[in-house]
């Protein structure tokens, strides 16, 4: 006969839907606190996905400028083909050149009158009249960019060159507005997640504080630490949750819109399509969302759940 003690305690298992309850009446109880949480932590992250895109959209007409790496020459006005051969030729051959396009002034005013649809008439008179405004034109794509103004004097003093159009200082102007943009961002960031935690903490705070009772007779007749606070843990989850939907709907909501109307107005400037952006910024949201309302109810229930 076996005498041994038996040392196996009964598993416990909880209802899910209970602590779903739980958590859906503490809401209710401090709801005034509970909505406030959410406008916060919404408003937080509305910004981040509009400085999230400001940012992607820099970037990507950045790239188009790719540009970055390209002056574009231009002619002096009727200049015979042989010339602009010669020209061409004379440019290929200087130091930190990697190609050379001949763009010539009927290709330009074709591409002008294309982007400038609205001056058919405009373009249609001078056409009649043989009258083509523009010069013949090379674009040039260099190495390295930091002997790009040798470059540029070089190309200046070919004979036969009217005007150099370097666009890196432009680029560079971009992209120092880009890192304004950043450095606000991050401050903006750090501040209103710093709100929205201490916000619900404090909604947790209150619906610990108003169950009070509650829980010191759940620890009496035995209730675990983790049937306590899950509940409070779930509150803070689904506060996240609601904000990260609301927050990444009104920004998908404004973006579509900036970008119908961009796609009717900008001329220079690309605006990023939605799609993959739109996946990548619902998956952060929720990400942030659901570990800012987590961690600030731990934090609250560490400080204010007497153990």
């Amino acid at each position: 006969m076996n005498n041994a003690p038996k040392n196996d305690k009964p598993r416990r298992s909880y209802n899910p839907f209970y602590f779903v309850y739980e958590a859906l009446r503490s809401f209710w109880r401090n709801r005034v606190m509970g909505i406030a949480s959410i406008f916060v932590l919404t408003s937080c992250l509305i910004l981040v996905g509009a400085f999230g895109l400001l940012i992607h959209n820099i970037d990507v007409n950045l790239d188009k400028l790719g540009s970055l790496n390209e002056i574009v020459v231009f002619l002096e006005y009727d200049l015979d083909q042989d010339t602009v051969n010669t020209i061409g030729a004379d440019i290929q051959k200087l130091e930190n050149v990697s190609h050379v396009e001949l763009i010539g002034k009927d290709k330009g005013f074709a591409e002008m009158k294309e982007t400038y649809p609205e001056y058919a008439d405009l373009f249609a008179e001078m056409e009649s009249r043989n009258d083509n405004p523009l010069s013949d034109s090379f674009i040039v794509t260099y190495i390295d960019s930091e002997t790009v103004h040798d470059l540029e004097y070089a190309l200046q003093s070919i004979s036969g060159v009217r005007t150099v159009n370097n666009r890196l200082d432009y680029a560079v102007t971009i992209a120092n507005f880009k890192n304004v943009v950043s450095i606000v961002f991050v401050w903006f960031f750090v501040l209103l997640l710093a709100v929205s935690i201490f916000v619900i903490f404090n909604t947790i705070k209150l619906a610990v504080h108003s169950r009070q009772a509650e829980i010191s007779i759940m620890r009496h007749i035995g209730a675990t630490k983790g049937f306590i606070i899950t509940p409070f843990i779930i509150e803070g989850v689904m506060i996240g949750f609601i904000s990260s939907i609301v927050a990444f709907t009104t920004d998908t909501i404004i973006y579509a819109m900036l970008v119908k109307k961009g796609a009717e107005s900008l001329k220079m400037l690309e605006l990023v399509e939605p799609g993959l952006v739109n996946i990548i910024m619902l998956v952060a949201f929720l990400a942030i969302g659901i570990i800012t309302g987590s961690l600030s109810s731990v934090l609250s229930l560490r400080k204010n759940l007497h153990h």
